[in-house]
């Protein structure tokens, strides 16, 4: 499987590179464009918005030969398949914030039926937390649910879910080669060379969004890898820090909603994004920030695992 890694996830960026202008017709045919607002959206012309259905195909079918060698994979395509069919009606029709968090249950619950649960937690080692019945499946659960968002938050400027996405999954797939966990970080791997086929149409100024079907996807994607890529029947939560930049802005977000009385899932200019170029700095170099720092914290987590 090694040796054939960097066939692999060049097929897998060539793929997206040419799947990405096919949705573009479709996003015209279904109406899933995005039009600015002059309030809270970023983008100034209308902008189709199904592009993350071409990494999801490119990957799909690089990774639907391991799927009966890997559980984590099947999950990953299964739960995939079912949030990128929930995001492209989203995208297409609307969707209010209750049928969305519905959807990403029932994903997550398909992730839990193929990979089960892990035995217990940790962080750096430090401490060890077992995770046994209900605990464990309400754990994983929010764990899954909690990513989807982060990554699905994180989309509101030109290439920062991509960028931030593919800091990310490029750290999985070392920490899973440190923990010989193959399929979960070549895995990883595959799906980082879609997104960067997709990028260059994604990042400033965007042809094309990648919409809630591909925020979600990447979301679930960062998830269930990192669950793989933990050794054992573990789960190491130093994992999370692969995605810090949107898990500490999705939690003040939920923060700053609920002491305000408002749903979690509603929209809001209070994003570290919006804050950056609320203070002036240009969009690009917002994106450059934010990715750049999410970076930093990955490399010195790694560097502290190795």
């Amino acid at each position: 499987m090694l040796n054939k890694l960097p066939i692999l996830s060049a097929l897998s960026f060539l793929l997206a590179y040419l799947f990405t202008p096919v949705t573009f017709p479709l996003c015209r045919a279904v109406g899933a464009i995005d039009v600015p607002d002059g309030v809270r959206k970023i983008n100034t012309h209308p902008t189709p918005r199904l592009g993350g259905l071409a990494f999801f195909a490119a990957s799909f079918l690089i990774l639907f030969q391991f799927a009966g060698d890997d559980a984590y994979v099947a999950a990953l395509l299964s739960g995939g398949a079912i949030l990128v069919a929930g995001g492209f009606a989203d995208d297409s029709f609307g969707f209010s914030p209750l049928p969305k968090l519905f959807i990403q249950a029932a994903t997550a619950l398909v992730v839990i039926a193929f990979i089960g649960i892990p035995e217990k937690i940790s962080f750096f080692g430090l401490f060890t937390f077992p995770l046994a019945g209900a605990v464990g499946y309400v754990f994983v659960l929010f764990r899954i649910i909690f990513t989807i968002n982060a990554v699905n938050f994180s989309d509101g400027l030109d290439g920062l879910a991509s960028g931030l996405s593919i800091v990310a999954l490029v750290s999985l797939s070392v920490y899973g080669f440190i923990n010989h966990n193959t399929f979960g970080a070549v895995s990883a791997l595959v799906l980082s060379a879609a997104i960067l086929g997709f990028l260059p149409y994604n990042r400033y100024h965007a042809k094309i969004f990648m919409g809630d079907s591909g925020s979600q996807f990447l979301g679930l994607a960062i998830a269930v890898l990192s669950l793989a890529n933990s050794p054992g029947h573990n789960y190491t939560l130093e994992t999370s820090l692969f995605l810090a930049v949107p898990t500490a802005d999705t939690a003040l977000s939920v923060i700053r909603r609920l002491i305000k009385r408002k749903s979690p899932f509603s929209a809001d200019k209070g994003h570290l994004h919006h804050i950056l170029l609320n203070l002036g700095i240009p969009h690009p170099y917002a994106v450059n920030i934010l990715v750049s720092a999410s970076a930093l914290i990955a490399l010195f987590t790694l560097l502290f695992v190795i």
